[in-house]
């Protein structure tokens, strides 16, 4: 395919699907629904960093001193360990209001249905209680399903308007509980019958169904490095396009790498070896560096070594967001959108992150995450560091990750830079040239002027004489 044809298609074909894909009612809502889950996950992941910081004398005197420990995991537990059950309601929320319905009633019955389908806890007394584990990244799948059952069950009823009516003179909040009864009954009776016929033919419940069908199949594409490849690929071609590959394939990815992170806190907290290599944290402090296409190699560029006027201006204003994984600026401004130039290295360099990251990590050089979520705007080398439970390695990891990404942007950098200049220098020729001929016609006409004065002036006098 020849780079015209090429950049038609990405322009006018993809862009557009992308566009559409970003905008779909559904991946919308389970990208919102998770978002609003994610003060407890950055705020349990702030406890767990305490109860597993990496100095000896602090963990030890935190094991004798057994009640810290065990109130740090139950903050734990109670903030990054409630992900499904926040992210159920957020959802279930999200979707109604796309509906023009009620999203805290949506919200409430798909909480509600959650907590149904997910097994109890019986001890030998015969006390039930609710299931940490399923409460978090282990029941991120049922959270989601449920959830958009229970909107679409609950638009449906409210739309079609088949619900209690109350007299206007009620007010609203108590007009919409009322509303909320008949299609809450179904959805409750739904999931109460699914429960049942799950448990009578051997499943158990629907979080193992749900692993069999959808967990498993995901788990391979999120989980292995081809997956990966995959997922970081159309990240940078969306972007690349301008359509946020965040949302497009965060949407989908996103749940899975979160639940790869839960499932490391938990085995942080139990002592045993972390399972997952893939998780949150590494897609966002290790691949993404400096944002969508790992620009961060590209920022340095443009901050020190622009010979182009307008692009050391653009460094200077994009320098320091970039630092924080902030690249707008670069992206729309530079530009790397839809720049033939830039597209390989867009392409590769976060490519090259995710293949070295999972290389150093799966050979031991480099510790796996330990589960802690931080803030995507987290710098290099402090995030590395904290993400892996205070490793220097990591650290350093990050690094030479940056001074890829500055290797690898430089060359085509150069060639963007290089043009930028010509271009500038062709401006400012032109300018030079209309005001070189401004100033002729000027003189031009100022000594045409002075002639003609200077032949008129004796015909005056000979005329008074």
């Amino acid at each position: 395919m020849k780079s015209g044809a090429l950049m038609n298609f990405l322009a006018n074909k993809l862009a557009p699907f992308g566009e559409k894909v970003a905008q779909q009612r559904h991946l919308k809502a389970l990208r919102e629904g998770v978002l609003m889950a994610m003060p407890l996950v950055l705020i349990g992941s702030i406890f767990t960093l305490i109860g597993s910081f990496p100095v000896d004398a602090w963990t030890t005197w935190l094991h004798e001193h057994g009640e810290l420990d065990t109130l740090l995991n139950t903050m734990a537990n109670n903030s990054f360990g409630l992900l499904a059950l926040a992210t159920s309601f957020g959802i279930a929320y999200r979707l109604a209001e796309s509906y023009d319905t009620d999203g805290p009633s949506a919200g409430i019955l798909a909480l509600g249905a959650f907590l149904l389908v997910t097994p109890p806890l019986t001890d030998a007394d015969g006390a039930v209680g609710i299931p940490y584990g399923m409460m978090g990244g282990k029941g991120l799948f049922t959270a989601i399903v449920v959830a958009f059952v229970a909107a679409e069950i609950y638009r449906q009823f409210i739309q079609r308007d088949f619900t209690i009516k109350m007299p206007k003179s009620v007010p609203d909040v108590v007009g919409r509980s009322f509303a909320a009864l008949v299609p809450g009954a179904v959805i409750l009776i739904l999931f109460a019958v699914i429960m049942k016929v799950l448990q009578v033919t051997g499943i158990g419940s629907l979080n193992n169904l749900l692993a069999i069908i959808v967990g498993t199949p995901l788990s391979y594409i999120g989980a292995t490095l081809p997956g990966t490849f995959v997922a970081v690929l159309l990240n940078s071609i969306f972007w690349f396009c301008g359509v946020n590959g965040g949302q497009v394939v965060g949407s989908v990815m996103n749940p899975i790498w979160l639940q790869q992170a839960d499932a490391n806190r938990l085995a942080l907290q139990a002592g045993q070896e972390l399972p997952n290599i893939i998780t949150a944290p590494f897609m966002d402090l290790f691949v993404y560096m400096g944002g969508g296409g790992a620009t961060i190699g590209l920022a340095l560029c443009l901050l020190f070594f622009s010979k182009s006027k307008e692009y050391k201006v653009l460094g200077k204003v994009s320098g320091i967001p970039a630092l924080f994984n902030i690249n707008t600026a670069i992206l729309f401004s530079f530009p790397t959108v839809l720049n033939p130039i830039m597209l390989i290295p867009f392409i590769l360099t976060p490519v090259a992150n995710a293949v070295i990251t999972y290389a150093a990590m799966a050979t031991g050089l480099v510790p796996l995450t330990t589960g802690v979520a931080l803030p995507w705007t987290t710098p290099p080398i402090l995030g590395g560091f904290l993400a892996t439970g205070g490793s220097w390695q990591a650290a350093v990891l990050q690094a030479i990750l940056v001074v890829l990404s500055f290797v690898i942007y430089y060359p085509f950098f150069k060639a963007a830079d290089m043009a930028h200049v010509r271009i500038e220098q062709g401006k400012e020729s032109a300018a030079e040239t209309v005001e070189t001929v401004e100033a002729g016609a000027t003189a031009e006409v100022a000594a045409t002027v002075e002639a003609a004065t200077a032949t008129a002036t004796p015909n005056v006098e000979g005329a008074r004489a």
